[in-house]
């Protein structure tokens, strides 16, 4: 056992909430409104207009606040203001996302009860928005790409309004209702835990089918501690997010474990490939007391990272349901529901890929997990980049060609509505792209190399003892 490399892991992931803790405390601040017509932030409009909490604030209430907030940003853009401060023309289009946007549920509830996908276009046009205006590009253009986001809020919240009942005084069709709200939860679920559950699965049916039940604990382990985390860091996160009014600290965590994965499988994803050949996993297994504890931590880092990397969030998506289930009939019992089918759902995945799993060949059990994570770490390179540059708002911090490479592709724009390409982490932007492709040329370097020197070491092995034979024949 080398303890410097259980060092090593520990120290990454102390970094990783080091780094998480300072943007969270560092985060922008929600600033102060000049006037009753708009408000930078969705917790200063609560505390102002709704601070007993007995109004019904409906999505087209949302959107028109947000509109407020970007007139003003207009207003200021067109005036001459300076672009930093509380008085800046940018605060107003920044805080439209990251203050109201998902501060508000608006994003969790659109991506319940639309689509994932729908949800990375409005994105993108945040993001395309406030390229505009980091750009210094005319006041029409930007007035062109505000009046196409505020488009999509509204149509958006035209549909959660009237699935809701916001929008007649009659009152929702509950049933309906309940059976949305148990579709958005059991989706989230499914969603969020398929990422997770496909490498878990996928290395507890690796260490059966070779015989090291005893490495299972490790995987089992991380998991377990990775739900003990998720639910201490959805805690800090909304304790945070409720404070500061905003939803950054939540998305730069989520990018940061991404990136730390990443590196993480393509490790375990190398080591796989490498004992593709029966011949030398047996070598493996017969010197792998050396060296088994290193390769075994390893698998419970990666199960630890891919299960904290969606706990926290389907916590906070969770709660989300929670506080709008007692204005429904039968809420809970959907939110409940939908949990339980999720969870039901993936456990059922999890059993398919453990039995299916050790009945494969042990040669494309080998090759099929292996490039099963390294397509898991390109997905988790693309969305751990999304959320720290655009969800984070790091491009827009950065400004210049960062924020150009995150801007959507013209060509490319068709993907954004697209929920399997979000799925594995493949957006519109060169920022997320290159280094997608990047890693893919890599990965497939690595593949043939690894193919190749296996192709040589049979064929030096199988003329070694046609040699053996031979020399036994003569004598």
């Amino acid at each position: 056992m080398r303890i410097r490399n259980y060092k090593l892991m520990i120290y990454l992931l102390m970094v990783m909430f080091a780094v998480s803790g300072i943007f969270s405390i560092s985060s922008y601040a929600a600033g102060n409104a000049e006037t009753a017509d708009y408000y930078l932030s969705y917790k200063k409009y609560v505390a102002a207009e709704n601070p007993d909490r007995n109004k019904t604030i409906t999505y087209n209430d949302i959107t028109d606040q947000i509109s407020n907030l970007l007139e003003e940003g207009l207003r200021r853009y067109e005036s001459g203001a300076k672009k930093d401060g509380d008085e800046g023309y940018y605060k107003p289009f920044t805080n439209s996302y990251g203050f109201w946007y998902e501060t508000s549920g608006y994003e969790k509830t659109v991506m319940g009860y639309i689509s994932g996908a729908r949800v990375t276009e409005v994105e993108l046009q945040f993001s395309t928005m406030k390229k505009a205006v980091n750009n210094g590009e005319s006041a029409e253009n930007v007035r062109a790409e505000v009046n196409k986001l505020v488009a999509m809020l509204r149509e958006d919240a035209n549909t959660l309004d009237e699935l809701f009942g916001y929008t007649t005084t009659e009152s929702a069709d509950s049933g309906v209702l309940a059976w949305a709200t148990f579709g958005a939860v059991f989706g989230i679920i499914l969603r969020e835990g398929l990422e997770a559950i496909l490498i878990v699965g996928a290395m507890i049916a690796y260490l059966i089918k070779t015989g090291n039940k005893k490495g299972t604990l490790f995987v089992y382990g991380g998991s377990v501690l990775a739900l003990a985390a998720s639910v201490a860091m959805a805690v800090i996160l909304y304790s945070i997010s409720s404070n500061a009014g905003n939803s950054i600290p939540q998305e730069i965590t989520e990018g940061v474990t991404a990136l730390l994965a990443v590196a993480v499988l393509i490790y375990v994803s190398n080591w796989m490939v490498s004992k593709a050949e029966s011949e030398a996993w047996t070598n493996y297994i017969s010197g792998k007391v050396k060296g088994s504890a290193e390769k075994m931590f390893a698998l419970g880092a990666t199960a630890f990272l891919a299960v904290f990397r969606e706990g926290a969030e389907v916590i906070l998506f969770c709660q989300q349901y929670f506080s709008r289930a007692d204005s429904m009939d039968n809420g809970f019992l959907a939110v409940f529901g939908g949990i339980i089918a999720g969870l039901a759902a993936v456990a059922l995945i999890f059993v398919l890929i453990r039995v299916f799993g050790v009945r494969i060949p042990l040669k494309p059990f080998f090759m099929a997990t292996s490039i099963l994570m390294a397509v898991m770490s390109i997905a988790f390179l693309g969305s751990g980049i999304w959320e720290l540059f655009l969800d984070g708002g790091l491009a827009e911090s950065i400004g210049g060609w960062v924020q150009k490479l995150a801007a959507t592709i013209p060509s490319l724009s068709w993907m954004s509505g697209n929920d399997m390409l979000a799925f594995f982490g493949i957006y519109p932007t060169w920022i997320t792209l290159a280094p997608q492709l990047i890693l893919l040329v890599i990965t497939v370097i690595t593949f043939i190399l690894a193919i190749r020197k296996k192709s040589v070491s049979n064929s030096s092995g199988e003329d070694s003892e046609l040699e053996n034979n031979d020399v036994k024949e003569t004598v």
